[in-house]
């Protein structure tokens, strides 16, 4: 009897650390989709986008990488998520530059959709003014390298080159959260929840006004509101970052505390050093294997004492 519970237990100890290993490393398959929305208006990928006319509603949660190569059309995630399973969750651009005849993508609208498990959330490339309102578009992290400044891991919204977009009312994560490069010129961010920062390259004249910007009181710790106005009275200054023509924008009122958004929570993602990021699976993992262990040694102890009461 002793050497079969023995065994027995044995078998736990190795099945329950396997199955530690198994959660971290090898979730469930989900089913990623390549969806495109082709610039005749067609639809490929997913059964759970409807199109309606020159609308695309969601009417699920959906796995996968939306690819828009129409102009004129409004996606509109009625409150669902996108996976983008670590890629781009929507990508607005055409094949310009391999077939001219397609020319770029314009006026395209996201609304009320939560991206979620991204490298990039929202890539533009050329065209433009787009709409993005009312999006919750972040992982559930946001990391910098250890002395505050980007890694570039994740970027929430990315304008390539794309002109006259308008950002609002939206909680963007990222590392940097917005991302403008390429001659973008004239895009309008204001009221809304961004962590963490942004980054402009060869940028034109763009607005930033009445955000809530995450890293905040980590860059201005003296910093004080205005007479109980909910702003702040330093603004929150971005650079061109390659010096170009030593242009600063500014957010001249950011905000004190963050906007309630439609739909989705307005509580920004936290702000971790990537060394952080790395380590917490590692201590997950060790966690469950701990647990499980614990619960195994128990077994191994209530055999053994009813072992001994068999003997006498």
């Amino acid at each position: 009897m002793g050497q079969t519970a023995l065994a027995l237990v044995l078998v736990f100890v190795l099945a329950f650390n396997v199955l530690g290993f198994w959660v971290i490393d090898f979730p469930a398959a989900q089913d990623y989709a390549a969806i495109i929305i082709r610039n005749d208006g067609s639809l490929e990928g997913t059964s759970k986008i409807q199109r309606r006319g020159n609308i695309y509603v969601f009417s699920g949660n959906v796995s996968g990488n939306i690819k828009v190569k129409k102009s004129n059309i409004i996606i509109d995630g009625a409150g669902f998520t996108l996976n983008a399973d670590n890629g781009t969750g929507i990508e607005i651009s055409s094949e310009a530059s391999r077939n001219p005849s397609e020319g770029d993508v314009w006026n395209v609208t996201v609304r009320n959709l939560s991206i979620a498990n991204f490298h990039v959330g929202i890539e533009c490339k050329f065209g433009g003014n787009h709409t993005f309102y009312g999006n919750y578009i972040s992982n559930d992290f946001v990391s910098h390298n250890g002395t505050g400044g980007f890694t570039w891991e994740s970027l929430g919204i990315a304008l390539w080159g794309s002109t006259g977009n308008n950002i609002t009312h939206c909680t963007i994560g990222g590392s940097p959260a917005i991302y403008m490069h390429f001659v973008v010129s004239n895009n309008s961010v204001v009221e809304n929840n961004i962590a963490f920062g942004a980054h402009l390259a060869i940028s034109g004249i763009e607005t930033f006004d009445r955000n809530y910007w995450g890293d905040y009181l980590t860059r201005y710790t003296n910093a004080s509101e205005v007479d109980s106005s909910g702003v702040w009275d330093t603004p929150y200054s971005i650079a061109d970052s390659t010096g170009f023509e030593n242009r600063v924008f500014q957010d001249a009122h950011p905000l004190t505390k963050p906007l309630a958004i439609p739909i989705f929570n307005s509580a920004l993602p936290t702000i971790l050093p990537t060394q952080q990021l790395a380590i917490m699976p590692f201590l997950l993992a060790l966690f469950i294997i701990g647990l499980l262990t614990t619960f195994a040694i128990g077994l191994l102890v209530y055999f053994k004492k009813h072992n001994l009461r068999l003997t006498k």
